[in-house]
């Protein structure tokens, strides 16, 4: 384990809000992942990707880096391009970092 991480887990340990806002990064993290990981399916740039969605290179570039968090019309408007549909699922607090696209 790294020394971030080791930091990273004291500090979680130590404290609630600490704790709470790192798993809130970390599930926008994981949503920028998993958009990132959508496009390379398609094996498209950033350009070509958001011309197929009808999106701006910027707006896709913003999602990739967690900049900004994309409305769920905006997901369904963009799965839907992609002969796809998005899934939201309610878990058990102990599971909250669970995302994924179908």
């Amino acid at each position: 384990m790294s020394k971030n991480s080791e930091a990273i887990k004291k500090r979680m340990a130590e404290s609630k809000e600490f704790k709470r806002a790192f798993e809130d990064e970390k599930i926008k993290l994981d949503l920028a992942d998993l958009f990132f990981e959508l496009r390379e399916e398609t094996g498209l740039n950033q350009t070509d990707f958001a011309k197929k969605v009808n999106k701006s290179r910027s707006t896709i570039a913003r999602i990739e880096s967690a900049r900004m968090e994309p409305s769920i019309s905006m997901l369904e408007d963009i799965a839907h391009s992609l002969n796809k549909r998005v899934e939201i699922h309610i878990v058990d607090e102990k599971n909250r970092n669970s995302l994924s696209f179908k």
